[in-house]
């Protein structure tokens, strides 16, 4: 679904790096009718690699389990169907199919604003600020408009290397990263470039998404704060594909 691939971009730009697991609950609200649902990951990271396990609940689609596998040292991130023992793949790095040049340059560039609101409060016993940032997109296909607020702090272990990880992420998954979700591509280029420009990691995260286009619009919700953070060793078997399971076509 183009619109989970797009709030996964989203987080993969907070990964931490290092021997360093978290997990986070999500809630969300709205979603084209479909009601509220609950979402809890586990992430574990480790150098350049890391490792997404998500298990879902809704009113209609009941529980959907996901993992997710980012190797940035290969350039690809790896999505297991565990059900049916098969993986696939998506390359970072690459050009996005089926947009050119002209199309990208006919695209308007997004009103994107951050800001720093001076309200603090404690966060998994860690003291955090409070960051908005809104971005407004018009567009002849229809309109968007995002708001995501954050609680961040620095006060974690590995810092520094959060800020390089983030970076690398950002250049090798905005090149292939075609959400649908934006007006055009670099809409999406745009709001994570300010959000790569913000200092700290966010430990509670509120997202509010409205589309619309003439005769449809629609708006979703979404509530996420990290309730664990750990740093131990991780084995390398956690980033590869498990034996017996082929590529899916």
């Amino acid at each position: 679904m183009k619109l989970h691939r797009f709030i996964l971009v989203l987080f993969l730009g907070f990964f931490l790096y290092g021997d360093v697991m978290y997990d986070m609950s999500t809630t969300t609200e709205g979603m084209m009718g479909m009601g509220g649902g609950e979402t809890t990951m586990s992430v574990f990271i480790k150098g350049d690699r890391s490792r997404t396990e998500m298990t879902s609940t809704s009113p209609m689609a009941g529980e959907q389990t996901s993992v997710i596998i980012t190797r940035l040292d290969k350039g690809v991130i790896w999505t297991l169907d565990i059900d049916n023992e098969q993986y696939s793949e998506m390359k970072l790095g690459g050009e996005i199919e089926g947009i050119t040049g002209e199309e990208e340059a006919l695209g308007k560039v997004p009103k994107i604003t951050v800001e720093r609101t001076g309200k603090k409060k404690v966060v998994l016993g860690k003291k955090c600020e409070e960051i908005v940032v809104s971005m407004k997109v018009e567009d002849e296909q229809g309109d968007m408009s995002f708001t995501q607020t954050m609680w961040i702090t620095k006060d974690i272990q590995c810092y520094e290397e959060i800020m390089e990880f983030n970076k690398k992420m950002t250049e090798m998954g905005m090149k292939s990263s075609n959400t649908g979700m934006m007006a055009n591509r670099k809409s999406l280029e745009e709001f994570q470039k300010k959000i790569g420009e913000i200092e700290g990691f966010p430990l509670e995260v509120d997202m509010d998404i409205t589309m619309g286009g003439t005769g449809m619009s629609f708006s979703m919700k979404t509530h996420s704060v990290v309730t664990k953070i750990d740093a131990k060793p991780i084995n390398n078997k956690v980033f590869e594909i498990p034996a017996g399971y082929s590529l899916a076509e």
